[in-house]
């Protein structure tokens, strides 16, 4: 399985990182994406589904295609952990090869909770995960004690929050139910980048890093700046693309902040449950 010090796999190249889950890394690395987006597709019991296609890649489709072939499956389904371009643009090209449904069904819709996908012998199951987009969810597969978590958890770093759709309170929200569902020997397969371990010492960990920023939001925002300002002094080595990603998140614990009156002492401030 694809370790954060690990050699990361290939597009076009897809790896089996346990019985009946595979990786298909997609050619779009960039520095929004990282390595680029992880594509996943489960197999069991002659089904296969696969969850965030990814761009629409003429060979990254071919990629995908062949291991729903080599396992003796037929693409049953097209799941979208959220609605954004780069886990999403494949999912019209792809269901149309498969005559297969796209989950949800309509753009920015949300697949119910509890939503159960059947894999043969095994199963997974949707829990509602917003914070960095509205609509995001994670694919919890018990029997191999593994969750999907779209761009919810991303290894090394949290992401960063689409405000206004996404909220600091739904992200923080969110990483204390998915720190509810799993124990430390379970793995997040994440939308990008390496896999993570010990998940709920890493949720612990990123919800942290969460609130140190919202302090250091809280003391510019005190001193008089805005989120432009804000963002390139918390963030002053990031190039103009990253920025609006950072200044978005900026907004986004701005919006936290005023809709809570929080009291800006870390020591009185908590993720939600």
């Amino acid at each position: 399985m694809w370790d954060v010090d690990g050699t990361a796999p290939r597009p076009g190249e897809p790896l089996e990182v346990a019985p009946g889950i595979h990786l298909v890394l997609a050619p779009n690395a960039n520095e929004w994406t990282f390595e680029g987006t992880n594509t996943w597709v489960l197999t069991g019991g002659g089904d296969a589904i696969v969850v965030d296609p990814g761009p629409d890649d003429p060979e990254h489709l071919e990629a995908i295609d062949e291991v729903v072939h080599a396992s003796g499956s037929r693409l049953r389904e097209v799941v979208l952990s959220h609605h954004h371009g780069d886990h999403s643009q494949a999912a019209a090209p792809l269901a149309k090869r498969w005559s297969a449904p796209i989950r949800p069904r309509v753009q920015r819709g949300v697949i119910a909770e509890g939503t159960r996908f059947d894999l043969g012998a095994s199963e997974a199951w949707a829990i509602r995960t917003p914070g960095h987009t509205a609509d995001g969810v994670s694919l919890v597969l018990p029997d191999h004690r593994l969750v999907l978590t779209g761009d919810t958890v991303l290894a090394r770093v949290n992401p960063f929050i689409s405000h206004p759709d996404g909220t600091i309170v739904d992200i923080l929200s969110s990483m204390r139910r998915l720190a509810d569902v799993v124990d430390d020997d379970w793995v997040f397969l994440p939308g990008h980048g390496p896999v993570v371990r010990e998940p709920r010492q890493y949720l612990e960990d990123r919800v942290s890093d969460r609130l140190r920023r919202v302090d250091q939001v809280a003391a510019h925002a005190a001193a008089g700046r805005g989120p432009a300002e804000i963002a390139r002094a918390i963030h002053p080595h990031l190039n103009s693309l990253r920025l609006r990603a950072a200044q978005a998140s900026v907004e986004a614990i701005l919006h936290y902040l005023d809709d809570s009156r929080a009291d800006v002492g870390p020591s009185t401030r908590k993720a939600p449950r």
